[in-house]
C-alpha cells in the first residue's frame, strides 16, 4: 500500500540511524517465565507495540529482539506501591476484562 505522500508501507522502519531520543543503557529481563530470565541486554530503542510499551534489545548473534518493558527490570513502577495502599488482590481494569470475556462468551454460546 502507498500512502498520500508516495513512500510505501511496511512492517519496517526507514529510520537506521541511532536517535539520540532514543533509551539507552541496559535492561535485565526480569518475566520469572522468560527463558532469558536474569540476562542483560543493550537498550537501542524502545516502541508501542498494540498498546504495550516494548523495549527493543540487541541480542547476541540472533539480532535483535523485543520484550515488553514491564517484563524488565525497566519497568515503570507500581502506582499502589509508590502511594503505599495495600496490596489488591484484583485490579478494576483485570476485573472489567473478566466481565468483557464473560460476555462475550454469553453471547456465543447464545446462538
Amino acid at each position: 500500500m502507498t500512502p498520500p505522500w508516495g513512500e510505501p508501507v511496511s512492517g519496517h522502519s526507514r529510520v537506521t540511524a541511532h536517535q539520540s531520543s532514543a533509551p539507552s543503557g541496559s535492561a535485565e529481563i526480569t518475566h520469572p517465565y522468560h527463558p532469558l530470565r536474569g540476562e542483560r541486554f543493550p537498550i537501542l530503542k524502545s516502541r508501542c507495540v498494540r498498546g504495550v510499551e516494548c523495549l527493543i534489545l540487541q541480542g547476541s548473534a540472533s539480532g535483535t529482539f523485543s520484550v515488553p518493558r514491564a517484563w524488565t527490570d525497566r519497568a515503570h513502577p507500581d502506582a499502589y506501591s509508590d502511594a503505599n495502599l495495600p496490596r489488591r488482590f484484583f485490579r478494576l481494569e483485570s476485573l472489567l476484562q473478566v466481565v468483557e470475556l464473560i460476555a462475550s462468551h454469553h453471547l456465543k454460546n447464545r446462538g
